[in-house]
């Protein structure tokens, strides 16, 4: 053995901050109430999280990149995959995250995850729940409303060469293209617009047409 390989093997190993942040995971796991285990993380930037035993809340320590940033994130998850296309909620209110130096006080980030980052977390699924379900009652009552729209003009032009086509454009605005004899069309002027109109039993909005 040579002395330099003496030198190499003497010299301790140098721990970096992932290593840092995965050990603070096993520190904070063991702080909070309950019983709780450490993982190796399952997103993409983390190093390690930590599962609740008994609920299986799950909160990721994620290290800050850069030189010298010596803080990490934790993230609680997992975001259920129905609410990924919840974009206007999301935009609007963050997902709820907490950033602590390396070295911070394993309760002090144990405290913050059981009183803050937990219930900010539920708060925020329970919005974007309500969000996703308002949009698709609204996207229901529009389909119903389009379809009724649709259905009062394919039966005010039996008699048409071709049936009304109808298209449902961006915003409140409705194509509508009819084949007809000129005759026939002109004939037909006033059933075009009684059936533009919407009547009692209907919950379609007027809309502007185009022809």
């Amino acid at each position: 053995m040579t002395t330099s390989t003496v030198a190499a093997a003497d010299k301790p190993a140098r721990i970096s901050k992932n290593d840092r942040v995965a050990l603070a995971a096993i520190d904070v796991a063991t702080a909070l109430p309950g019983k709780w285990t450490v993982g190796r993380g399952r997103g993409r930037n983390q190093v390690a999280d930590v599962v609740c035993l008994a609920t299986g809340v799950r909160v990721g320590f994620e290290p800050v990149p850069g030189p010298g940033a010596w803080h990490y994130r934790l993230v609680p998850g997992d975001l259920p995959r129905e609410l990924d296309d919840v974009f206007l909620w999301y935009c609007r209110d963050p997902f709820p995250d907490a950033t602590f130096a390396v070295g911070a006080p394993a309760a002090e980030i144990a405290t913050d995850i059981h009183q803050r980052l937990i219930p900010a977390f539920h708060q925020w699924l329970d919005r974007a729940q309500t969000a996703r379900r308002e949009r698709l009652h609204a996207q229901t009552r529009l389909y119903k409303a389009q379809r009724a729209i649709a259905d009062q003009l394919e039966k005010a032009f039996p008699q048409a060469p071709q049936p009304a086509r109808i298209y449902f454009l961006s915003g409140d605005l409705v194509s509508i293209t009819l084949t007809m004899a000129v005759d026939d069309a002109l004939a037909r002027i006033p059933a075009l617009a009684q059936a533009l109109r919407p009547d009692d039993a209907t919950t379609a909005p007027s809309t502007p047409t185009e022809t």
